[in-house]
């Protein structure tokens, strides 16, 4: 049996290789232009994205910083709504390390309120009767403002 390589079989295995790895970087390509946070947080989302980026680039598919952060905004939770309007309306457009720090601060503040409403939730709703205490000055002794005006027999009327 002839071990020495030849021309012919290392061109087929080259070949073999680069298809594999041009199929796997058109899918990890396509899962990280539609990636979604779900219930990741904002750390743990980044760092997919930076991950799935730096392997793209180690098969030679660079991806920029912006399309890095247009890619971390476009699968953002709806929570992070406004935020994402924010954040592609500034100018200069943020970095990816800018964004991730501005979502995170707002994720702080998400999950605060969060947090504040899901401690509400187990004190008793609040009574829906509103309760006034009027105070009016004392009638004269011998004089009643019950009635007044009323036409009650014993009472004054209009005086």
């Amino acid at each position: 049996m002839n071990h020495k390589p030849n021309t012919r079989g290392t061109w087929i295995y080259l070949e073999n290789e680069f298809l594999g790895q041009r199929e796997s970087r058109a899918l990890l390509s396509a899962e990280f232009h539609t990636a979604k946070q779900g219930s990741a947080s904002i750390t743990d989302f980044c760092r997919r994205l930076e991950t799935m980026a730096a392997t793209l680039n180690d098969f030679g598919d660079p991806i920029g910083d912006r399309t890095l952060v247009l890619t971390l905004l476009r699968g953002l939770n709806g929570k992070f709504r406004p935020m994402v309007s924010n954040l592609k309306m500034r100018q200069p457009f943020p970095t990816s390390e800018e964004a991730r720090t501005l979502l995170l601060l707002e994720e702080i503040d998400i999950d605060d309120v969060d947090a504040s409403e899901a401690a509400g939730a187990s004190d008793p709703p609040p009574s829906s009767t509103t309760t006034a205490l009027i105070t009016a000055p004392r009638p004269p002794a011998g004089r009643s403002y019950i009635g007044q005006g009323q036409g009650h027999a014993g009472h004054d009327q209009g005086a």
